[in-house]
């Protein structure tokens, strides 16, 4: 009997779309320090409000898209950090094209290279995983469609 609910339960999570891994609403933002395309270590902090997860190279190109035509300091204004998990990546990729390519980015862009990021974070594939957070407590999380990234900041 124990099995067939694991089954359904199982069942019903991979149907849904979401991996629930990480933790929810009302929980602190897991204490993190990623390097940027400039191997620059930076931290969430309390003052930041929204983060932005791409799981996906698809997901990855419309927010980088997005954010190519906005000013520098943007997702400083917005109290927002954007993080891209590019784990999967083959390394010699990541380093002889994906990162120069980052270099010329006009914002700060923390890059999750362990396997073990996307295990602690809820995601849907395809879709963009957002945080909202108020002193380091998360409010919600969403998962949205990368072309509706701009309507995170109005």
């Amino acid at each position: 009997m124990k099995t067939i609910h694991l089954v359904l339960l199982l069942s019903f999570t991979l149907l849904s779309g979401t991996l629930h891994a990480g933790p929810g609403a009302g929980q602190p933002f897991p204490k993190l320090t990623l390097k940027d395309q400039f191997e620059n270590p930076h931290s969430i902090t309390k003052t930041d409000k929204l983060i932005l997860i791409s799981f996906d190279r698809e997901v990855s190109d419309v927010v980088n898209e997005f954010l190519a035509t906005q000013p520098k300091i943007f997702l400083d204004r917005h109290h927002a950090r954007y993080i891209s998990d590019i784990s999967a990546m083959p390394g010699i990729v990541t380093k002889l094209f994906a990162i120069p390519k980052m270099k010329d980015y006009n914002y700060l862009l923390m890059l999750a290279t362990e396997a073990e990021f996307k295990a602690q974070f809820d995601h849907q594939q395809g879709k963009l995983t957002v945080y909202h957070l108020e002193d380091g407590v998360i409010e919600s999380i969403e998962f949205v469609e990368a072309s509706k990234v701009a309507g995170l900041f109005q």
